[in-house]
């Protein structure tokens, strides 16, 4: 055996372990890094305990880290979820309600504050394992807090894009969620993470969750 070909089994063998080392958490990093700006359009189906869609809904996503998310329901009900680092907004054009939160007070553990929060916390909030589908890799994300609102969130990709999620309560409902024409790096517009409450809107204060 030459030289030449000794040294490359070497690096292939570092390779290789050094991929098989690597933990879930650690994994799911290296595909969330990039996703310091995403878009995407989603279609979100609720099915419940036994197995029934309850809802369906599409519509389209941005996010933008730190802490800024514009999560737009176009059909079949208009609705509005905006972060700009500071507040959430939850607005809801046909009841003309709109719930304004600090996002510092909103839960750490949900979706929302997953893709766009610091990504250093990701081991501290959640347990992270390995749950490959077809030709997906795929991870469940389990709360380590008791008071979740979640039993585990299931995070697809298809190569380094996000594909999508399943989101599990403690009922066993199921909130499905995939993303299509997805985006790295998008250009944001400006504006797009502010929302200006119109007049004649009702505006709840609260200290409480806003799922997202």
């Amino acid at each position: 055996m030459t030289h030449r070909v000794r040294t490359a089994l070497v690096v292939l063998a570092v390779v290789a372990a050094s991929a098989q080392a690597a933990s879930p958490s650690d994994r799911l990093l290296e595909l969330l890094e990039p996703m310091a700006r995403f878009g995407a359009e989603f279609e979100q189906v609720v099915v419940g305990s036994n197995g029934r869609n309850l809802q369906s809904a599409r519509g389209t996503v941005h996010l933008e880290r730190p802490g800024r998310l514009r999560w737009e329901v176009e059909a079949p009900y208009p609705q509005l979820i905006v972060s700009d680092g500071a507040d959430l907004i939850l607005f809801d054009p046909d009841l003309a309600q709109a719930t304004v939160q600090p996002l510092a007070q909103a839960p750490r553990d949900t979706p929302g504050r997953l893709l766009t929060g610091a990504l250093d916390e990701l081991e501290r909030l959640f347990d992270v394992t390995d749950a490959p589908q077809d030709s997906a890799q795929g991870f469940v994300l389990r709360p380590r807090a008791d008071d979740s609102l979640f039993d585990h969130i299931r995070l697809e990709f298809t190569g380094s894009l996000l594909a999508g999620i399943d989101i599990v309560d403690h009922l066993d409902q199921l909130t499905r969620v995939r993303f299509r024409n997805q985006t790295l790096s998008p250009a944001i517009e400006p504006g797009l993470f502010e929302f200006v409450i119109p007049d004649g809107v009702d505006v709840l204060r609260d200290a409480g969750p806003v799922q997202q």
